[in-house]
């Protein structure tokens, strides 16, 4: 709890140093018509939700968590990330890392935010901020932070702080986070990774249809974390149960 406020005394202050803009806007979200792939509400949900998540890919992997404030309240404008595997060269500071949100209706039609979201990195031990805002992170630009906590390798440094994710989308209208490594030399991708932004239906078969009925985005249903575990009779508790394991 004393975390959760220091960090939210940080997020105001950084906040209004940094100037942040509402950019990235649903209005732009043309097309939507599920505004329940995240659950806003953890009180009236009738099917247990997933508050974590996890995504594997072939250079990034990371878990995702959702963000409780200091009065216990899930905030669907703010996500927690920490990433478990980098790039083999992201120590060269050769490439560097951005996030963005995107979503998916019923029809399949995707948007993209074309807004790189921001993110500061917080120390989990005393809920304090590490870093400004940023929208890109390369090694070097942490190097040295890593050094004065004794960390000596990213690997090391990544597995023991926490990014703070602004999504801008409090109706939780988005459904996805992309990470993605981009080239210094090109600033074009090299690799990427992308995760359901939690609150989620933890089973599967709950994922797969809208709360209209209306089954879900392919696309979305493909990154469930528990797809391959559809129809091999677990209940949706157990489900959740699972997804518990990918909290940190």
């Amino acid at each position: 709890m004393k975390n959760s406020k220091q960090l939210i005394t940080t997020i105001l202050t950084l906040t209004a140093v940094s100037f942040l803009t509402a950019c990235g806007s649903s209005k732009n979200a043309v097309g939507t018509s599920d505004l329940s792939s995240r659950s806003t509400d953890t009180s009236t949900s009738s099917k247990p939700l997933a508050h974590c998540n996890q995504v594997t890919g072939t250079e990034i992997s990371a878990k995702l968590k959702t963000y409780t404030d200091s009065s216990n309240t899930v905030r669907m404008d703010y996500v927690s990330v920490r990433l478990t595997a980098l790039p083999s060269n992201f120590e060269e500071s050769t490439t560097y890392i951005a996030m963005w949100k995107w979503l998916a209706n019923s029809s399949g039609n995707t948007y993209l935010d074309s807004t790189a979201l921001k993110f500061i990195l917080v120390n989990p031990t005393n809920g304090q901020a590490i870093t400004g805002w940023k929208n890109t992170l390369r090694w070097s630009d942490v190097s040295a932070i890593a050094k004065n906590m004794s960390y000596s390798d990213a690997a090391t440094f990544f597995a023991n702080v926490t990014f703070l994710v602004d999504l801008k989308d409090a109706n939780g209208e988005y459904d996805v986070l992309k990470i993605t490594n981009y080239s210094v030399s090109t600033n074009k991708a090299v690799s990427q990774a992308d995760a359901l932004l939690p609150l989620f239906y933890a089973n599967p078969a709950d994922y797969a249809y809208e709360s209209s009925g209306v089954a879900r985005a392919q696309v979305l249903q493909d990154l469930h974390p528990l797809k391959n575990y559809a129809n091999q009779g677990f209940s949706a508790s157990q489900f959740q149960s699972m997804t518990n394991n990918f909290c940190f």
